[in-house]
């Protein structure tokens, strides 16, 4: 781990999709629209506390999840 890489909130797939899970302000294809949103992420071995809020900022700003989503999402960190 680099001097500036931050630890990795999620590792899998799996932990991404367990999260999502217990988000209940989401519909499924709001999980679905975030889940792919943040696997994309995994490819440098996790997605980070940074990567979910720039994810989830960029969501939101798209009006793909509302403000409260944004929230319990933010949650996860």
């Amino acid at each position: 781990m680099g001097f500036f890489d931050s630890p990795k909130i999620f590792k899998t797939h799996e932990q991404i999709r367990k999260a999502l899970f217990l988000i209940t302000s989401l519909d499924q294809k709001q999980k679905e629209i975030v889940y792919e949103a943040l696997a994309g992420e995994l490819d440098d071995n996790g997605v980070s506390a940074e990567e979910i809020k720039r994810v989830v900022r960029e969501l939101r700003a798209k009006g793909l999840i509302s403000e409260i989503d944004k929230a319990s999402l933010l949650k996860l960190i």
